[in-house]
């Protein structure tokens, strides 16, 4: 054979296998496993542990590691697997390799070390970009954290009806701005534990602002506690109404609640001046200001979707929902015959026995913003408490004639009490009766859920028939074990090494209650993990003294020792009387530590202050 094509046949050989690599490469693995299974994932060192996942059935699955454990294992006839395997402390950064005859799954970058879980309501849940940060410093911590061997695993906020066996979420290592959306008492958890030990720390969180212990409680415990048979069955009973509502509110985009309500209370009218509270949470508002915009700018040529008002001035023959919050706009024409020789004036406030909620407003005319409640105001002129305002209108914006006038409404349904009136006080009529547009509806969030855990509900430019959804139902977070059933099990077949918990202020009115459903929920995760695992857990937060409960539920509290290998967190030294969220995380994060270095790991240290024999 001629060189030539000897050298063809080599250099064509070559292309057919490079080909048929990077075929291989390319195909997706058929392995599907839970995302707490994933690259970047912490082990629990030196044990057994537990993975799982789903193939094609009755197959032959090969497990490699590469600390030096390989095993096999057999899917089932519906392709489930599970297998334990050996950990040891190895120290560098390992693989595991799942194989079949056809078929091959890689995890890179894990970690063997120790596993906690780190849950429970806000004050866990609070991250390094909630405001007025002054104890953590959040900028510096940022800034300074490199530590790639702290991973944190942030389970995704679901509710479900039903147990469910995996969750979304993704390892992430604690390095730089990567620590922004860690829980705070977490992370100061997992790098007082790391700095100590010099091992790798995973963080599993699992935490849901705002939210009691019965949610985060298996059914089969609450079942025998007065009540909550009939909670959860008509829970389940009702969730077909939830998923037609769901269906609903998916057909419409929506833009998150700047804040809740309380927020803005507790801005202007409850927390110090010193305390730049509204700073933090006013500006979000600030997305929703688009709103109606198209209809302001045109001075509504198009007139489409508007509707008389009723005598109260309230949207309820629209919504059928004497509840009703939302965003509006309220449009009316006026004349004037001068504007150069006389001031003109909006007056504007509640109307008499408006209910105590949102209600804030933007002032237009002419499509130019003339005042504003919120989007547009500073902190020290914002009040959540509305009196009669007086705004006065720019000359520029007037026209000698006929001038519009629209009115933006955000919460409580009501135009409220407007007039305009000139320096002379001469009062200036409208020319016609008020009409309103509906902009969009303010309700409970349908999925991707974040803190107020409320969205607007964008009907602007849609002939909305709220008549076609027979009835509204939510889940909410508060509903018996609809947070364990989404976010507690399915962690329960990872292997840990225990359990921080902070969360109580929900129950605060119940001490009884909680003390009997906590022991209960302990000893149920314990048989669920297949140990008696530490449960660690810290003091509610200071706050106004919860109208003279606290000392009662923390008595309950300091009671829950007698559990066995549990330890409590003190935080009413390090709490805020105006802040149901205390800046200062470190400290708890520390101290929780303490707990675990001493009493699970066997430093001689002090781990407490005395307690009273």
């Amino acid at each position: 054979m001629p060189m030539f094509l000897k050298n063809f046949n080599l250099v064509f050989c070559s292309i057919i296998l490079v080909s048929i690599m990077s075929c291989g490469n390319d195909k997706k693995s058929q392995f599907e496993l839970p995302s707490l299974f994933s690259d970047g994932m912490v082990l629990q060192r030196d044990t057994l542990v537990s993975i799982r996942g789903k193939y094609f059935p009755n197959q032959k699955i090969d497990i490699s590691c590469s600390w030096g454990f390989d095993t096999t294992t057999f899917s089932d006839a519906n392709g489930n697997w599970k297998i334990h395997l050996k950990t040891n402390s190895a120290s560098k950064a390992q693989t595991m390799i799942l194989s079949s005859e056809n078929d091959i799954h890689k995890i890179n970058d894990i970690l063997l070390g120790e596993v906690w879980i780190a849950a429970g309501q806000s004050n866990m849940e609070m991250t390094f970009d909630y405001c007025c940060n002054s104890t953590d410093s959040s900028d510096s911590e940022i800034k300074s954290a490199y530590y790639p061997k702290i991973r944190m695993y942030n389970v995704k906020k679901t509710l479900s009806v039903k147990p469910l066996e995996s969750t979304e979420g993704e390892w992430v290592s604690a390095v730089g701005n990567n620590i922004s959306n860690f829980s705070a008492v977490g992370y100061f958890f997992a790098k007082k534990l790391h700095k100590d030990l010099d091992i790798p720390i995973g963080i599993i969180h699992a935490s849901w602002g705002g939210s009691g212990l019965q949610s985060w409680t298996n059914k089969n415990v609450l079942k025998n506690f007065d009540g909550y048979t009939q909670k959860l069955k008509n829970i389940e009973q009702d969730s077909l109404k939830y998923k037609k509502t769901k269906q609903w509110y998916e057909g419409f985009e929506n833009i998150q609640s700047g804040s809740g309500a309380w927020d803005l209370y507790l801005s202007s009218d409850i927390l110090p001046e010193t305390i730049e509270y509204f700073n933090f949470v006013g500006p979000k508002w600030k997305k929703l200001d688009d709103l109606g915009r198209r209809d302001i700018v045109n001075y509504s040529q198009l007139s489409k979707y508007w509707n008389e008002l009723d005598d109260e001035n309230i949207i309820r023959h629209l919504m059928n929902n004497p509840n009703f919050s939302g965003a509006l706009l309220f449009k009316n024409k006026f004349n004037i015959d001068s504007i150069s020789s006389i001031e003109y004036n909006i007056i504007i406030g509640p109307n008499e026995g408006a209910p105590f909620k949102l209600w804030e407003y933007d002032i237009y005319i002419n499509g130019e913003k003339q005042g504003s409640s919120l989007i547009d105001i500073k902190d020290n002129k914002y009040s959540f408490i509305k009196e009669l305002q007086s705004y006065k209108i720019d000359p520029k914006a007037l026209k000698i004639g006929e001038n519009s006038i629209f009115i933006r409404i955000l919460g409580y349904a009501s135009l409220g009490d407007i007039k305009i009136k000139t320096s002379n006080d001469e009062l200036i009529l409208f020319l016609k009766d008020w009409r309103v547009k509906l902009l969009g509806e303010e309700t409970s969030q349908i999925n991707n859920y974040n803190y107020p855990y409320t969205a607007f509900y964008n009907y602007e430019n849609i002939e909305v028939n709220y008549n076609d959804i027979s009835e509204k139902y939510f889940l909410n977070h508060n509903m018996p074990s609809i947070l364990y059933n989404g976010m507690l099990h399915p962690l329960l077949n990872y292997t840990v090494k225990g359990i921080i918990w902070y969360q109580g202020e929900n129950n605060v009115n119940d001490p009884a209650e909680y003390k009997a459903i906590f022991t209960e929920m302990v000893k149920d995760l314990r048989t669920s993990f297949g140990s008696q695992i530490p449960f660690y857990f810290a003091q509610i937060a200071n706050y106004f003294n919860y109208g003279g409960k606290l000392s009662s539920f923390r008595q309950m509290q300091l009671d829950l020792l007698q559990i066995i290998n549990t330890g409590m967190v003190i935080t009413l030294d390090i709490g805020e009387n105006y802040d149901i969220h205390p800046s200062n995380k470190h400290d708890v994060g520390n101290r929780f530590a303490l707990l675990a270095l001493n009493r699970t790991y066997g430093l001689k240290i002090v781990d407490s202050g005395p307690v009273l024999n």
